[in-house]
């Protein structure tokens, strides 16, 4: 007999009592048939019977729409895989009428997705370590001819580096084949030693829209399963067809596989990105930048000349980044009245639906320089230690329309790049500015030439070269980003050495100014820190007519904004240069062990050297400065954005001391990795 658990009771289905005969729950019912006593059993409500149909016919559906990797792997033997292909069908689809031609065909097809010529390109690049979700590919995805011709010449200048495997995926409705597209763009794979995918199913140009972006959704995660693909390079949205992008969009996030959209018609000014690799792509939308400008009480038409040219810069491509302004207590009406009708980001190039602007009007100015320092410091805060920067500017400059892409693409390279080092962990920030003088104000910085790099590769390829970027143990106030953990440890840096100057029977005064004071009040703690960290800025180079930003003679303040000199008057570089034209080796950035290296007073020394002397600057430090004189030979150890290590208040515990040469080392700052976090 059938259990009650498995029939429904009288109760569950809702029938009334006097419906119900006696004798029937007994199942044997005397003087009719038997099947009398399976009535009760088969009375199920309409609506589960409809929704067992649906569930059917859902699950059919399922099974015959899956999207097929036809001719990939069969299991066949412990040790490997056998390749078995098939045949492709050609023509419509059975049953299928033809109305319209070309790209006007009336694409009505919806049945089920199969990959017929996916399978061998995606069998032909397992030497690129795909398996590994961590790898060296990069995925450039097209869907129209239109495309073609603006991402066919990124992907193979990227592929020509030499950076990365660079996989190129074709799946749009167009029924040209592979060999024909490379053909009509004379490219073959001596020119561009790319990897290509041919990643349209069966039918692809009968394909209905719903049909497509299945097929394109299907599509990334074949490719995802055997490339894990770093990052993902389309074109701007407008220009590609509407399922193509509503897939690649849907996948790409679900997969988190960052997705970059080339800007429109601004693909020549876009080559930069193709000579970053894998990690620094890979990580195209965690860094942020927020501008901190603080405004004088007085020259009000350098503000006006500074917000215009950040306004005119070119984010095409990228995210604008967040904009401060740090107003005077007395600053001109006139400037309350241009903010008022300031909008940021820029109407037309805004990516995000709300402002990212923020005006802070100080209530009182400061009266000293610790003070305008402590006030610049506070001007910001990073709320992520890694990944969120900031640009420093001061009222006397005016930006390149190029500037924002400059730092975009050194941020990239020397934060975030797979082949980053040690090194790179000693870079505090990225100077716009060509400094011509040291920071006595007087002499001249010394002139680099192409051999003064430490690799023969640039004296080879560009012997005539003349503007070298390079390394110095000197602050730029007046236009340099910083980075995230670099700020962080200049807050913890002045706020101990505040706190140890105030000590009661301290005998600490403030750092000296920087002669003559013709810096921002920061730079005085700056260069401290700097001295016993072996820290230093990434400078442009010296001797280019061309610059990232101008600064302008005409506008002096005590505090904040008095100018060095400069060089003779320059010229900005125009927004319709495309920045790797602009940079020197053709936008090829040195890696940061074969840049010349300047100390704090000007010497060239190598980063060894540096090194070493800012172990010996900072036991110094310690013993003069931090409080530290009867603990020689141990002291704090070295957190990564944080300056507690120089300083001694007592208290301390015995896990929170290293012995001196332990606490300060390149490793101990060593840059993450992608997404290790090196706290």
């Amino acid at each position: 007999m059938l259990s009650k658990t498995r029939i429904p009771t009288d109760e569950e289905l809702g029938k009334k009592d006097d419906d119900h005969r006696p004798g029937l729950r007994s199942g044997l019912t005397v003087g009719r048939p038997r099947w009398d006593m399976f009535a009760g059993i088969f009375r199920w409500r309409r609506r589960r019977v409809t929704l067992a149909v649906v569930l059917s016919g859902l699950l059919y559906l399922s099974l015959t729409s899956m999207p097929l990797l036809s001719g990939l792997w069969t299991p066949s033997a412990p040790w490997g895989d056998v390749y078995v292909p098939e045949q492709e069908p050609k023509g419509p689809p059975p049953a299928f009428t033809i109305s319209g031609t070309g790209r006007g065909l009336k694409r009505k097809y919806a049945g089920p997705v199969r990959f017929y010529r996916l399978a061998s390109s995606l069998n032909a690049a397992a030497h690129t370590g795909g398996y590994h979700p961590s790898n060296r590919n990069v995925l450039f995805a097209i869907s129209n001819l239109k495309s073609a011709s603006v991402v066919l010449p990124l992907a193979c200048e990227m592929a020509k580096w030499n950076r990365n495997y660079v996989h190129i995926a074709f799946m749009g409705w167009d029924d040209v084949p592979i060999s024909a597209l490379l053909d009509f763009h004379g490219v073959d794979n001596a020119s561009c030693p790319a990897m290509w995918h041919d990643a349209r199913p069966d039918y692809m140009e009968y394909s209905n829209e719903a049909r497509a972006e299945s097929s394109v959704v299907a599509a990334l995660m074949h490719i995802n399963n055997y490339l894990h693909p770093q990052v993902a390079i389309m074109d701007d949205s407008a220009a590609e067809d509407p399922f193509f992008v509503r897939g690649i969009r849907t996948k790409t996030k679900m997969l988190s596989i960052p997705l970059i959209e080339i800007p429109k018609d601004r693909w020549r000014n876009f080559l930069w990105i193709t000579r970053l690799d894998a990690g620094s792509l890979k990580s195209w939308h965690k860094p942020t930048i927020e501008v901190v400008l603080q405004l004088p009480s007085a020259s009000t038409g350098g503000v006006f000349r500074l917000l215009k040219s950040l306004a005119d810069a070119d984010y095409n491509g990228v995210r604008p980044p967040w904009l401060t302004i740090d107003v005077a207590a007395d600053a001109d009406p006139s400037v309350e009245q241009y903010l008022k009708d300031f909008h940021w980001p820029p109407d037309d190039r805004a990516v995000a639906e709300r402002s990212q602007f923020t005006i802070r009007r100080r209530v009182t100015d400061p009266a000293t320089r610790e003070g305008a320092a402590v006030r610049l410091l506070e001007s910001f805060y990073p709320d992520d230690t890694l990944h969120s920067h900031v640009l420093v500017l001061t009222p006397n400059s005016e930006l390149s329309p190029l500037f924002y892409h400059y730092l975009f693409y050194l941020l990239l390279e020397y934060r975030y790049s797979a082949y980053s080092d040690a090194d790179g962990a000693n870079i505090m920030g990225i100077s716009l500015e060509q400094p011509a003088v040291l920071l006595d104000g007087r002499t001249k910085l010394p002139a680099f030439q192409v051999s003064d790099l430490h690799s023969s590769r640039y004296s080879d390829r560009f012997p005539e070269e003349e503007n070298i970027p390079f390394l110095w143990q000197g602050p730029g106030t007046h236009a340099a980003l910083y980075f995230s953990d670099k700020w962080t440890e200049m807050h913890s840096f002045v706020r101990n050495r505040i706190a140890k100057s105030y000590q009661q029977g301290a005998n600490i005064t403030a750092p000296a100014p920087v002669k003559p004071e013709t810096l921002s009040s920061l730079a005085d703690y700056m260069v401290e820190l700097m001295r016993v960290r072996g820290y230093s800025l990434l400078y442009p180079g010296t001797n280019s007519l061309q610059s990232l930003v101008k600064l302008h003679n005409e506008l002096r303040h005590p505090l904040e904004t008095k100018d060095r000199a400069i060089p003779p008057e320059n010229v900005l570089i125009p927004y319709s240069w495309p920045l790797h034209v602009a940079l020197p080796f053709d936008g090829d950035l040195p890696e940061v062990a074969h840049l010349p290296f300047l100390d704090t007073d000007g010497n060239k020394v190598d980063h060894e050297s540096a090194t070493a002397s800012a172990a010996v600057h900072a036991d110094e430090f310690r013993e003069t400065v931090g409080g530290c004189n009867g603990t020689k030979t141990m002291h704090r150890k070295a957190i990564h954005g944080g300056a507690e290590d120089l300083f001694c208040f007592g208290g301390a515990d015995e896990d929170d001391l290293v012995e001196d040469g332990l606490a300060v080392s390149r490793s101990s700052f060593a840059l993450p990795q992608n997404d290790e976090n090196p706290d």
